[in-house]
């Protein structure tokens, strides 16, 4: 699934532009493939991207206290 390395770089650059992106796997690929017609062009799809902007004043968790773990409890080094 080498469309992971576009797809890491296009969530960079719309975070950097000030975009917001949400990853989506829990589709039925088959369906998504047929409204594109995506078979025809010798394509499928594996993941879904959509990008735009949050509506803030709609938007019950944008005021709400982000957590974030600490880069201890995420990353585990192995020697």
């Amino acid at each position: 699934k080498k469309a992971y390395i576009a797809f890491s770089a296009a969530i960079i650059a719309a975070a950097y532009e000030g975009v917001d992106t949400t990853p989506i796997e829990g589709f039925d690929p088959s369906e998504v493939d047929k409204i594109l017609n995506l078979r025809e062009k010798g394509l499928r799809s594996c993941v879904l991207l959509p990008v735009g902007y949050r509506d803030t004043e709609k938007d019950w968790l944008v005021n709400l206290t982000k957590v974030r773990k600490s880069t201890e409890d995420l990353i585990t080094v192995i020697e």
